[in-house]
């Protein structure tokens, strides 16, 4: 019950198991569209990031979806974000379910120039 009033649709990549194909990691994928409330980080939220990643840029969404975070011990990239025209991979993605408007909180960083890409046709930019 995620109060929608502030909320607009992002495509977001997904990706299924990763398989090794001739020694490369690859991974089947799907966009789909959320609806999304997306905002910075606030500067205490900055704060309280581990030192060296604090330079990098930071985004949160509230949204009724469950977001797959980036898990670098098993190699599984995170749920990827398209917002004003760059992708952001999820980092964390938990239920806040202590209020009437139980939602998801996700954040997100934003991937370096070589895994960029146009978004898919089909789903266009986000507004």
């Amino acid at each position: 019950m995620s109060l929608g009033l502030f909320k607009k649709p992002y495509t977001i990549k997904t990706y299924g198991a990763q398989e090794i194909i001739g020694g490369y990691a690859s991974a089947e994928y799907m966009y789909f569209t959320s609806m999304l409330n997306v905002q910075p980080l606030t500067p205490d939220e900055l704060m309280a990031l581990p030192e060296g990643k604090r330079t990098v840029k930071h985004i949160k969404s509230f949204g009724s979806d469950k977001l797959i975070s980036a898990d670098e011990f098993t190699g599984t990239p995170g749920d990827r974000l398209f917002y004003q025209g760059q992708w952001y991979e999820c980092t964390s993605s938990v239920m806040w379910d202590h209020t009437i408007l139980r939602h998801y909180r996700s954040e997100f960083a934003i991937l370096s120039e070589s895994y960029q890409e146009p978004p898919p046709a089909e789903n266009g930019d986000d507004p």
